[in-house]
């Protein structure tokens, strides 16, 4: 990929220039493409740099809080949905390769999943490039509307279903594991969530955020059949 106008937009729209544009160009090459030098080793990099970035972010910002009330924070901000909402006021889905060929990897039709892998190989990209205190700057610049965003801890939907079924003499939930895809290094965890009223399911970068998206689920369908 040669550097163009498209780029040359992208990256100011990052608020980064790469003194190495190769590294940015592999970061914009999707593992669909099936070549030897795609973004799925950056992607693995910028998942880590991004975790660090946040997880000291927050320990700056709530010194005094605990580290279940700092986990459901972190967990909620480097969501595949916030990453994908990050990239998409990139406008990467404009300058990200892949093949058209795949299910959901083609211009706007780029899937969740696939924005929030391309935004993490480009911030391995930019730590590669610049270091890591230039990427923990651009991190912190790009999540400030979602730290913004975070002025209560976000609820802990697994606590929050408990409660519920304790309090009508139910059983409590249960949680299974009904499916895993995806490489070791950006797994894809579908969990269900049953309870005696209901079940529901939900899918997540790691088995603890696919429960508690599970568990929001279920309490949202039975507090709204409660509630008819």
């Amino acid at each position: 990929m040669a550097k163009t106008p498209a780029l040359d937009a992208f990256s100011q729209k990052l608020g980064y220039p790469f003194s190495d544009t190769a590294l940015l160009q592999r970061a914009l090459r999707h593992a669909s493409l099936d070549v030897d030098d795609d973004n799925e080793r950056l992607e693995f990099l910028g998942d880590r740099v991004l975790g660090l970035a946040i997880a000291d972010e927050l320990l700056r910002r709530y010194p005094q809080e605990n580290e279940g009330a700092l986990a459901r924070r972190f967990a909620q901000l480097v969501s595949r949905k916030t990453c994908a909402l990050i990239a998409q006021s990139w406008n990467l889905q404009k300058v990200l390769q892949a093949d058209s060929g795949a299910s959901g990897v083609s211009g706007a039709a780029m899937t969740e999943n696939v924005l929030a892998n391309g935004c993490e190989a480009v911030l391995g990209a930019i730590y590669l490039d610049g270091g890591l205190n230039k990427a923990a700057e651009i991190i912190i610049r790009h999540w400030q509307p979602y730290f913004s965003q975070q002025s209560d801890v976000p609820i802990d939907h697994k606590s929050a279903l408990q409660e519920w079924t304790m309090k009508r003499g139910q059983d409590l939930p249960s949680y299974e594991i009904i499916d895993r895809q995806g490489p070791d290094h950006a797994p894809q965890f579908k969990v269900r969530v049953t309870t005696q009223q209901a079940a529901s399911e939900a899918s997540g970068k790691s088995r603890r955020l696919a429960e508690q998206l599970a568990a929001a689920a279920c309490l949202k369908q039975l507090t709204d059949e409660e509630s008819r």
